[in-house]
């Protein structure tokens, strides 16, 4: 008999949809979703980014990331500047409001992988990341069309 259960992506997506929930419930009292509060870490980490660059970090396309920035931009946690080095382009930036809650906002990652890690050994955290980041990677995949 087929159990769908046996398969990586199936467990995979389970964690992902608990994460997902964990981090929608937290994030609602700042009018965040969980695809904006991974723009809202990235920028964190390198703001003042142009758009293209924002996509590779969140691995979102942009298009999609676009309407995420509206999104954020209308409720005043990212604003968006002209490019100095490129008319064509803008830089994504945090606001004064963003960078003020941004520690209330951030300690839920660092809870949730808290949590996730205390069950586990560090040679087994160690393991688990590394598949992570390699099934992350464009090199084990397939290509996309």
């Amino acid at each position: 008999m087929y159990d769908a259960r046996r398969h990586i992506c199936f467990n995979l997506g389970r964690v992902m949809r608990r994460v997902y929930d964990y981090y929608e419930k937290r994030l609602a009292p700042f009018d965040l979703t969980p695809p904006q509060f991974f723009v809202f870490n990235a920028l964190w980490m390198r703001d003042g980014i142009t758009i293209s660059e924002l996509g590779e970090l969140v691995s979102l396309d942009s298009s999609t990331l676009t309407g995420i920035i509206d999104r954020m931009e209308k409720n005043s946690y990212v604003e968006r500047r002209q490019n100095p080095n490129d008319r064509r382009s803008a830089l994504v930036f945090l606001t004064d409001k963003a960078r003020k809650l941004a520690p209330r906002i951030l300690e839920f990652a660092d809870e949730l992988d808290a949590t996730l890690r205390k069950p586990f050994s560090r040679k087994d955290i160690t393991i688990f990341e590394r598949v992570l980041r390699e099934l992350g990677g464009h090199n084990i995949l397939p290509p996309e069309d």
